[in-house]
C-alpha cells in the first residue's frame, strides 16, 4: 500500500550573510542557533514526518580549533532545545552536534523521535584529519533505526567517501539514508541512491541540501536563497529491468490506472512502478504480474553465471 512520508531539509548558507550585501562572513554559534530556530519553525508549517539539520549544525562554518568553546554535553542546553522543538512540531528530527566527552569530543548525529525522546545517536565513523588531530573521537559502529514510518541510516559528511558505510545501510534493510554535512556531496548521493535503492536526504553547511530519489534525480533542493526543501515520498515502489517484463507495463497501466504510476528510462532499460493503492502493496503487483525486482533479476543472472560456470 501506499507509504508516503515528508520530508523537510535544510541549508544554512552560513558562509554568506543572508541580507544585503551578502558578503562572506563566519557567523557565531548565536546566529546559527536563530536561523536553525527559523528553519524548525518553518519546516513545521509543511507536518513533517522527518526533519534534518546539518552536521555540527551550531559550529558551522567554525573552525576546528573552537571545539572546546562549541561543544557540551549531552544532557546540554541545545539538545534539550532540540527536543523540546521535535516534541512541539511532531516530527522526527536529525541534527548534528558536537558533543563533549570529558577530554574528548564527537561529532554526533542525534535522531529524536516525535515525542522529543532521543531515538540513538551515530557517530562519525570517519573523521578529517583535523578534527581528529583537535580532539574528535571516531565512532565504530553504524546503527540504524527505527522510527514510526520506516526504518533510517544516518552519515555525516566524510563518511560519504567510504562504501561499507553505504552497503551496510542496504544490508540493515533501511527506508531512508540521512546525510548531514559541511560540504554538498554532489554525484556521489545520487550514486549510492541509484546503487542501493534507497532515497537519499542531504542538509548542508552550504547552500544545497537535496532529497535524491532511488533513480538518482534530484528531487528538490535547497539553494543560494530557500533555506529549506520539502518533498513527499512513497516508499512502496520498485525498479525492475525491461528484460522480458518491458510489455507487462501497458497491462499495468490498464488495470490499475492513475493508482499507480510507471516511469520508464529507456538509455538504463529500467523502469520504476509506484503503487499508490492502500489494499495492495508492490510485493503482492509483483506476485500478481510475474514482476522480478531489478535487484532480483541481477542476483538472478548472477547465480545464472556461477551454475554455467561450474558445468564447464
Amino acid at each position: 500500500m501506499a507509504k508516503i512520508i515528508k520530508v523537510v531539509t535544510s541549508s544554512l548558507a552560513t558562509l554568506e550573510n543572508t541580507a544585503p550585501p551578502q558578503n562572506l562572513r563566519i557567523p557565531d554559534c548565536s546566529e546559527t542557533l536563530a536561523l536553525a530556530d527559523s528553519i524548525l519553525s518553518a519546516a513545521g508549517k509543511f507536518e513533517p514526518d522527518i526533519v534534518l539539520l546539518p552536521e555540527t549544525f551550531k559550529s558551522a562554518g567554525r573552525s576546528s580549533g573552537t571545539f572546546a568553546e562549541d561543544a557540551e554535553p549531552m544532557d546540554g542546553p541545545t539538545v534539550r532545545w532540540l527536543s523540546e522543538t521535535a516534541k512541539r512540531g511532531h516530527y522526527h528530527l536529525v541534527a548534528g552536534l558536537l558533543i563533549q566527552k570529558g577530554a574528548h569530543y564527537s561529532n554526533d548525529a542525534l535522531v529524536f523521535n516525535r515525542d522529543g525522546v532521543l531515538a540513538g545517536v551515530y557517530t562519525k565513523n570517519y573523521p578529517v584529519e583535523s578534527e581528529i588531530e583537535n580532539g574528535i573521537v571516531p565512532g565504530d559502529t553504524i546503527p540504524v533505526f527505527d522510527l514510526d514510518f520506516g526504518r533510517i541510516g544516518v552519515a555525516i559528511c566524510f563518511d560519504l567517501n567510504w562504501r561499507r558505510v553505504w552497503a551496510q545501510f542496504t544490508d540493515s534493510g533501511i527506508d531512508l539514508a540521512c546525510w548531514i554535512s559541511a560540504y554538498e556531496g554532489g554525484y556521489p548521493l545520487s550514486m549510492y541512491a541509484q546503487w542501493h535503492g534507497y532515497p537519499v536526504v542531504s542538509s548542508v553547511f552550504s547552500y544545497h541540501g537535496k532529497v535524491v530519489d532511488i533513480t538518482g534525480e534530484t528531487l528538490v533542493s535547497t539553494s543560494r536563497w530557500n533555506r529549506i526543501a520539502y518533498a513527499e515520498l512513497n516508499l512502496d515502489r520498485e525498479i525492475y529491468h525491461t528484460d522480458q517484463q518491458m510489455d507487462k507495463i501497458l497491462t499495468l497501466q490498464e488495470k490499475f490506472g492513475k493508482d499507480l504510476t510507471v516511469r520508464a528510462f529507456t538509455e538504463e532499460h529500467l523502469f520504476m512502478v509506484t503503487n499508490y493503492r492502500q489494499d495492495c502493496t508492490i510485493k503482492d503487483i509483483e506476485k500478481e504480474f510475474g514482476l522480478v525486482s531489478y535487484a532480483d533479476y541481477i542476483q538472478r543472472c548472477e547465480t545464472t553465471r556461477e551454475s554455467r560456470l561450474l558445468k564447464n
